[in-house]
């Protein structure tokens, strides 16, 4: 790459940290607010702990739970979220595939669950971010230990551009390592500065830029990384010195929106909402301990003349006052009703907790439901969710699907396909909970049905009720209701050799 296009990329970073200015206040605001460690948004002393501005943790706790009911909703460790099929349904009966397929999803649920990975602790980074600031980033990049490798990039070291689809498809990240890691990563590529640094100050910051922006200069037909989709530089910003060159076949960034305006690139989320409640609860909970201090140590009212030496309040302190004076000390009155100040935070706590949705995923008190309520609970907290969920299974769940399970073929983590498949016959399929309520309330219905007709088809059924019931059907219906691996069933054509036989015999 020429003096001039790492420039043109330095100047492109530039307009798009300027586009993003206006957000900063927001975000600061809030991270200081909410959740002090992710603000990396402007430099602070090391010495800080961040949270002098924290005196109510009430909207703390309400994004944790917030960000760990999206975990249970859409990447729930231990259920199944997601599933891989065959597009054509006569291949997917196919010698092998079906095996095939069971092996895919057993090895792409392994990654996702595995510690290696990262995924559980960087999604729940990721899904912070969407809730408080709403947008997050999650880089999803090969590894050849686990297959792939996940890690939450912070937004304060991100800017995004999108598509005119209005598809995220350009990110530059700026941030910072070490000389040591700089070096044991690109080796001679680093300057001759950084190279020199090795030796006395391996611990020196050097600012990096990674660029992520579709290439236009491509030949579809090339072969090789400069002909990849998406570009991939690395730049050492202070010397202008490209580290590495490549490219992408598919977008190794996900940036999911909590929600957009129209024109908008970054996303609003329910932080930027309870911003207002946030400030309010903060400075009523300072006013409170400020009132409560003056009254458990109220202001003293001292005559101007009258004592000996220096007034001593505390517990067990003596005051000497001169003889035969009618001077005293007296405590200024205060009079706060803390009642009313903390009736009127609780309102607000709770304002927050609704904006957060605390309400919805967590209802106060909720006694042992009954599959049906629990059904009906479900399905309430889905209609909430309902937008949000749309957006970050566009945004997030599909690509990163997709990106896993061409990361894991083409580093061998997953088996070679199966003769007569491509990779364009499988298809990821993110398992909603909005599909997965509605699955749950098919096998009812259909429990619901069998029940009514069980008395009209005693002694053998004698009046043919079952004849209206594709039991086939039903069969292979059920395995998809519950999630059973597709492995589970035999191939139609095999059914019909095992009905033969039996009839043959």
């Amino acid at each position: 790459m020429d003096e001039e296009r790492i420039q043109r990329l330095l100047a492109r970073w530039r307009d798009l940290e300027s586009a993003r200015e206006p957000w900063l206040s927001s975000w600061e605001e809030l991270s200081d607010y909410v959740l002090p460690r992710k603000n990396g948004f402007r430099r602070r002393s090391p010495a800080r702990a961040g949270d002098e501005r924290i005196y109510d943790s009430t909207p703390c706790h309400a994004l944790d739970l917030l960000a760990s009911a999206l975990g249970g909703l859409l990447t729930n460790p231990a259920l199944p979220w997601f599933s891989v099929r065959v597009r054509d349904k006569d291949l997917a009966d196919a010698e092998g595939v079906r095996a095939y397929v069971a092996e895919a999803t057993q090895r792409l649920t392994a990654l996702f669950n595995s510690e290696a990975s990262g995924f559980q602790a960087a999604v729940h980074e990721l899904y912070l971010d969407v809730a408080l600031l709403g947008t997050g980033a999650l880089y999803v990049e090969a590894d050849a230990g686990s297959g792939a490798r996940f890690s939450a990039r912070p937004l304060s070291e991100v800017v995004i551009a999108e598509s005119p689809r209005g598809v995220v498809d350009t990110v530059l990240r700026r941030y910072e390592l070490t000389v040591r890691q700089a070096c044991a990563q690109w080796g001679a590529a680093c300057s001759e500065a950084t190279r020199k640094k090795l030796g006395d100050k391996p611990e020196d910051k050097v600012e990096i830029l990674h660029a992520v922006f579709p290439r236009a200069d491509r030949d579809p037909l090339g072969l090789g990384c400069r002909h990849f989709p998406f570009a991939s530089v690395y730049v050492e910003t202070a010397e202008a010195r490209v580290l590495e060159e490549s490219g992408y076949l598919e977008m190794p960034y996900m940036v999911p929106r909590w929600s957009k305006a129209a024109g908008e690139v970054y996303g609003r989320g329910p932080g930027l909402t309870a911003l207002s409640d946030i400030r309010v609860l903060n400075a009523m909970s300072r006013t409170a301990l400020m009132a409560a201090e003056k009254m458990s140590d109220p202001p003293l009212m001292v005559p101007d003349d009258g004592f000996l030496g220096q007034i001593h309040s505390g517990p067990g302190g003596l005051s000497y006052y001169r003889a035969g004076t009618t001077d005293r000390i007296e405590a200024l009155p205060v009079a706060v009703d803390l009642k009313a100040t903390e009736s009127m935070m609780e309102a607000r706590r709770e304002s927050v907790r609704r904006i957060f949705l605390n309400d919805q995923l967590q209802p106060p008190g909720s006694p042992a439901l009954s599959a049906t309520e629990a059904l009906i609970r479900q399905s309430e907290k889905m209609r909430v969710l309902g937008p949000v969920l749309g957006r970050l299974q566009t945004e997030f769940l599909a690509p990163l699907l997709t990106r896993a399970c061409n990361v894991l073929l083409r580093s061998g983590h997953l088996p070679p396909l199966p003769p007569g498949l491509s990779r364009e016959d499988l298809v990821m399929d993110y398992t909603s909970p909005v599909a997965r309520a509605q699955k749950q309330y098919e096998a009812q219905t259909l429990a619901q049905a069998m029940a009514y007709v069980a008395p009209f088809v005693k002694d053998n059924d004698p009046l043919g009720v079952m004849d209206n019931f594709d039991a086939d059907r039903i069969a292979r219906h059920a395995v998809e209701l519950f999630g059973a691996p597709q492995d589970y069933l035999r191939p139609e054509e095999r059914v019909e050799e095992l009905r033969r036989g039996r009839a043959g015999r």
